[in-house]
């Protein structure tokens, strides 16, 4: 699903020629008479070069290499970019080349329930334009731990970096996926989007606006069930480079869900081995829940009750790292 939005010079003629090579596929000649009849179009509406005429007037039946041909040299004639070569923050300019894009754009950030889920499960959803992007996208914004705990990789670098913003409505990223790519451009913070798009063009945002709106979500956790909070805390203050001496990775925290009166926190050693180790509620609120939890794994493992369950079938034997009170996993 498209969200219908504007986009700079989304209506010249060099637009509209752009955007039928980019859906063009030269190695599967899907798109071709589309992007043909685009090039006919782009004469009637003011564009020229020779090349444009020559490919205006190509049929489906040339090669495609041939075809490959005119569609560069007529891009290269009309200073049209290629599809894929523009730079991140950039658009097309009317009458060929590229401008830098206008922070026009308005963000902000939720997080919510997943629809019809009552197993504690979150999403971050994307609103632009006070229009919401995830349903758009993937269907399904990240669960917070994915994009704001224990860091917030939304956070906007001069350094393009690129995070993933939405999953299929499954709960999987993978099944169905969105990324952003996110870049600080001086007074403005741009966001490219990729795989499944919400939109037909990227975003910017006032850079001052986009931080303070980060600041805030960052901020809110009005929205935290006591496992949550308890497992934002674990998730803040473990000490991830003690685990990292053991081989230890954290994977996820939550309750256990066969029994909510303890708290889970699940490690992978190498992709051999998960490891889980189980902290009691006993009452307690997330604050005090969190610092056990991280007291508990600053220990050498072999002095944790833990459980272990080996991820090849061909590991019989525990973990090296485990201790006297390290015993199977049941599931």
């Amino acid at each position: 699903m498209m969200v219908g939005v504007t986009e700079m010079g989304s209506g010249s003629a060099e637009r509209r020629l752009y955007d039928a090579v980019a859906r063009w596929n030269a190695d599967t000649g899907h798109g071709l008479p589309e992007m043909i009849h685009a090039a006919c179009q782009a004469l009637i509406d003011g564009l020229d070069s020779p090349t444009l005429r020559e490919l205006a007037g190509a049929s489906v039946k040339d090669s495609s290499w041939d075809i490959r041909e005119l569609v560069a040299e007529s891009l290269q004639e009309l200073e049209i970019p290629y599809p894929g070569t523009i730079a991140p923050g950039f658009v097309l300019a009317v009458g060929g080349g590229v401008t830098r894009r206008p922070g026009v754009d308005a963000l902000r950030l939720e997080v919510s329930p997943e629809p019809g889920d009552t197993g504690g499960g979150f999403q971050v959803q994307v609103y632009v334009n006070g229009t919401e992007m995830t349903s758009a996208a993937a269907g399904l914004g990240m669960d917070p731990y994915d994009v704001l705990v224990p860091t917030n990789r939304l956070v906007a670098a001069a350094q393009p970096h690129t995070v993933p913003i939405a999953r299929c409505a499954c709960g999987v990223y993978g099944c169905g996926s969105t990324d952003v790519t996110i870049t600080r451009d001086g007074d403005l913070v741009h966001w490219d989007w990729s795989i499944e798009v919400p939109m037909n063009r990227g975003v910017s945002f006032a850079a001052a606006e986009y931080d303070r709106e980060l600041a805030r979500v960052a901020a809110d956790h009005s929205w935290e069930t006591p496992e949550r909070a308890a497992g934002r805390r674990v998730l803040t203050d473990m000490d991830r480079e003690h685990l990292l001496t053991y081989g230890l990775i954290p994977g996820w925290v939550d309750n256990d869900y066969r029994d909510h009166e303890l708290f889970q926190v699940a490690l992978q050693i190498d992709g051999d081995y998960q490891v889980f180790v189980d902290t009691p509620w006993h009452g307690r609120g997330p604050e005090e829940l969190a610092h056990e939890v991280c007291a508990t794994l600053a220990l050498p493992p072999a002095d944790w009750h833990a459980t272990w369950h080996a991820i090849k079938p061909t590991l019989t034997q525990p973990p090296t790292i485990a201790g006297p009170a390290w015993r199977p996993a049941r599931f």
